[in-house]
């Protein structure tokens, strides 16, 4: 009876070891995010690889990065796990170029054990890279920040910055990215060169979910882009009590 018994729990064991494996064509993807607005560089950022998941039949990895900058701030959102869509190579591009906010993405689609291993900001790097970087400023300024409303952009972390030449219109919007267990809300404010909602044409980038909502800045600066009697702070406070708002 003690062999019979025995011999069940190393059976159960087998069991248990074998429907965890990957199934017989489904892909071992890395899956991942990334939210970060503080302290953010393009060379020393890092998107560590701690976990991997078991895919469906037929879906490939995907991972996908955007780079944000506004004035002298960055942030980066990302976004790695499993996908029905189909494979595309790598894909590197500005969503918003510059002058003023910009929002760099790169994304790919794969289809072989882990292939999703992008570890850093190189491909955006490259871009930047390629990208003109004289720029002249105007006498124009706005307040400048990217990060989450609680922490990254209270009014004590707002700086008013000078625009560039073209982008002097007073920029700000409620952001949310939602892909797997990516759920990020935050608050971008800077330089553009109009007022019209960023990212009014992008639904999705790769699988992360866009909901932009513009917030309404003071009227002299969305005009002008020029400084208020009052400060940056007010229209941070502002545009959080008026975020998500139509």
């Amino acid at each position: 009876m003690g062999l019979q018994h025995l011999s069940l729990l190393k059976l159960l064991c087998l069991l248990g070891t074998i429907s965890s494996l990957p199934r017989a064509g489904a892909l071992l993807c890395y899956e991942a995010t990334a939210s970060l607005f503080r302290a953010v560089t393009l060379h020393n950022w890092n998107w560590h690889l701690m976990r991997s998941m078991v895919c469906q039949l037929r879906e490939g990895c995907e991972e996908t990065l955007l780079f944000i900058e506004t004035g002298t701030k960055r942030g980066v959102v990302g976004f790695k796990g499993c996908t029905p869509a189909l494979s595309y190579p790598p894909q590197v591009a500005y969503l918003i170029s510059p002058p003023g906010v910009s929002i760099a993405s790169y994304s790919r689609v794969c289809r072989s054990y882990l292939c999703n291993d992008l570890t850093n900001l190189d491909p955006i790097v490259k871009l930047k890279a390629n990208t003109p970087s004289s720029i002249e400023f105007s006498s124009h300024t706005c307040p400048t920040c990217v990060g989450e409303h609680t922490k990254d952009c209270l009014p004590n972390f707002v700086a008013t910055e000078s625009c560039p030449q073209g982008a002097s219109v007073c920029y700000s919007s409620t952001l949310k990215f939602r892909a797997g267990h990516l759920n990020t809300t935050f608050l971008l404010m800077g330089c553009a060169r109009d007022y019209q909602r960023l990212l009014a044409d992008f639904r999705t980038i790769g699988s992360i979910r866009v909901t932009e909502v513009r917030n309404i800045l003071e009227k002299a600066q969305i005009v002008s882009g020029g400084p208020s009697s009052r400060s940056p702070a007010y229209g941070v406070l502002l545009g959080l009590l008026l975020a998500f708002r139509d």
